[in-house]
């Protein structure tokens, strides 16, 4: 029996890239906002539903859960390299064709316009009065958001060079 085999061109896999960046950003200070406005209320009725004779810190874990939050800001770009050199690297293998390197640096400068809009709607989120305080926390997603496209560009040109360095390394073909 024939397995079938679907191509693909992987060109949609850099707008995965970026949506799904803007997303988890965007839901990250939206979460840290929420988590903000909650804790104490959850604080002062958690405390009263216990009994007093209790060995639970609530405090300490409420604590915790914030510093937890604020820590995946420090993740964020891991998750860049790692969506953008699978990115990258599945669409190596799919580009053997001169022509196709045309095409990614058309479906390249999408993206970037993707990118800037991404960054003016983030920046617009930032800088209203609701999420100020809470951008504050958020400093390397606001750094990267803030030079997304320059990020961008530096990631596809390193990675585009350690792909085709490996090629080169293997004396051609796949």
């Amino acid at each position: 029996m024939e397995l079938l085999k679907t191509k693909k061109s992987g060109f949609e896999s850099a707008f995965f890239v970026i949506i799904v960046l803007f997303a988890v950003i965007i839901f990250m200070i939206i979460l840290s906002k929420s988590w903000g406005e909650i804790k104490t209320p959850l604080e002062v009725g958690l405390q009263n539903a216990m009994p007093n004779d209790t060995s639970v810190n609530i405090s300490e874990t409420l604590v915790t859960v914030t510093e937890t939050t604020n820590l995946f800001d420090k993740l964020i770009p891991f998750l860049l390299i790692g969506l953008f050199a699978f990115v990258m690297i599945g669409a190596a293998v799919y580009m053997q064709h001169p022509i196709m390197a045309i095409v990614g640096i058309i479906v390249l400068a999408v993206v970037i316009l993707l990118a800037i809009v991404y960054a003016n709607i983030y920046h617009q989120i930032s800088a209203s009065d609701e999420f100020a305080s809470t951008t504050e926390n958020f400093s390397i997603s606001d750094t990267l958001m803030n030079y997304l496209p320059i990020i961008i560009i530096v990631l596809f040109i390193g990675i585009t060079a350690a792909v085709a360095w490996s090629k080169g390394s293997r004396g051609g073909g796949l």
